[in-house]
């Protein structure tokens, strides 16, 4: 069961999967080291969303094109840094229920972006829901380093940008720059 936690860790944190790292950044742009319980919790009821699809998929109860979820993947990101370009007026950012509804929705999509990877690297010698529960620890847990790091790395600009608003902003704008250059390759390739 190791490995699948290992895989996880190394899946989420792949930079060839950056679309993943890209929306956790974009997610937790408003947020400092202070406010670290509210985005662990949204990272979490993210990782809810996509252990569901991702076990559903795994059991090969759902499927979806993947060429439809390649392009969503990116839209929950364009739509993650709009909304915190929006909220970025606040200084403290807040937390609505509906933020948990909408992390949760994303993960269903990004869960399905994870459940070809997972169905490559399964083992049919070992169980199926240790490997799925593994795995999204392992999601989860490369979750933590991306957002802990992401918030050391926004501590540090924040010394040399005399507002939090403008980090926050320039970081949404290139998160969703990327998001829409990812949205029009899938779009008219």
């Amino acid at each position: 069961m190791q490995s699948y936690f290992l895989d996880g860790v190394k899946h989420i944190t792949d930079p060839g999967g950056y679309d993943h790292m890209l929306f956790l950044v974009a997610l937790s742009a408003p947020f400092s080291f202070r406010e670290w319980k509210q985005i662990l919790l949204l990272a979490t009821a993210f990782t809810v969303g996509h252990s569901i699809t991702l076990a559903l998929a795994a059991f090969d109860l759902i499927r979806f094109p993947s060429n439809l979820i390649e392009l969503l993947i990116p839209t929950t990101i364009l739509i993650t840094c709009i909304s915190t370009i929006v909220r970025a007026k606040h200084e403290t950012p807040k937390i609505y229920p509906i933020h948990f509804i909408i992390a949760v929705c994303f993960g269903l999509i990004h869960g399905m972006g994870f459940s070809s990877y997972f169905r490559m690297i399964y083992n049919e010698t070992s169980s199926m829901v240790k490997g799925l529960l593994a795995f999204n620890l392992g999601v989860e847990a490369g979750q933590i380093l991306i957002i802990a790091a992401f918030l050391m790395l926004s501590s540090f600009l924040l010394l040399f940008v005399k507002k939090k608003r403008s980090l926050v902003i320039a970081v949404s704008l290139f998160a969703g720059f990327v998001a829409t250059y990812l949205i029009a390759d899938k779009l008219f390739a």
